[in-house]
């Protein structure tokens, strides 16, 4: 193994999440949230807002090498980066309703591992917003807002994270059933998040669901987070299809999709 023992990546595989406290060290988590800091008074001032990957200490965490060693231990080699979101919530953020984000249209099986990685580079302490998740559910094949309506109430089972120190991540298989529930407090402590997402090799994923998806990777690449081609392999375009184009195509598909694909013969 190379990050994880053994154990963690059996435990990873039947209850879908692992935490690791103060991964990333004080130094990085400074150097980050500067960076959205900076990413945030883009947003308000109307302008062109960069993408996280092309922010210094943001961006690297891409291709962080300890969580490079993580995903390739429950994931195997050449897995693809998929997507990246970072931000600050203030005091008074709303919650985030019951979901799941594996990519997959439509929802039919989970052959392949996608995984998420949360971010607190201010920890968890109770405010703002608290990460809610249920163990094993990621072998339950819904449609990404199937749970919404439940909106952040505790599931059976429910685990609730609400206390980590600065630095500290979770890593989830983006197919178990997670949500943020709102919090008060945190006027002298916003939560500093950020998510990146990987996925294994093997299939075609749906591309970012944006139309500039090649332009991420392709920005990706020119901040050099490939690390010299160790990573290169992260923003190899084939790992992808055109979600956007894709959608486009099947929008006037009915009934059983089934009965449309070519590889099913009466």
């Amino acid at each position: 193994m190379g990050a994880l023992t053994t154990e963690q990546v059996e435990a990873f595989k039947k209850d879908g999440y692992l935490l690791f406290e103060s991964l990333l060290n004080a130094e990085q988590c400074t150097a980050i949230k500067a960076d959205i800091d900076a990413m945030e008074a883009a947003r308000k001032s109307g302008g062109p807002v960069p993408w996280p990957v092309e922010y210094a200490a943001l961006g690297s965490l891409v291709s962080e090498p300890r969580v490079m060693e993580i995903v390739e231990d429950v994931m195997g080699p050449g897995f693809a980066f998929h997507h990246f979101h970072a931000v600050r919530q203030n005091a008074g953020a709303p919650g985030v309703n019951w979901h799941q984000d594996y990519e997959q249209h439509p929802q039919s099986n989970r052959s392949h591992t996608m995984v998420h990685f949360f971010f607190y580079f201010n920890g968890l302490n109770g405010e703002v917003g608290d990460l809610l998740f249920v163990p094993r559910t990621q072998r339950s094949v819904v449609d990404n807002g199937a749970l919404w309506h439940l909106g952040t109430a505790d599931l059976p089972n429910t685990v609730v994270v609400d206390n980590l120190p600065p630095g500290s991540a979770v890593m989830v298989h983006s197919a178990l059933w997670h949500a943020r529930r709102a919090k008060p407090g945190g006027e002298e402590k916003p939560r500093y998040f950020a998510d990146t997402s990987y996925c294994q090799a093997g299939i075609r994923w749906p591309a970012y669901g944006n139309k500039r998806w090649r332009e991420v990777l392709e920005k990706a690449r020119a901040a050099g987070l490939e690390r010299g081609g160790k990573y290169a392999h992260l923003f190899d375009e084939a790992h992808f299809f055109d979600d956007l184009k894709a959608r486009e195509f099947m929008k006037d598909v009915q009934g059983s999709l089934l009965l449309d694909t070519r590889a099913w013969k009466e």
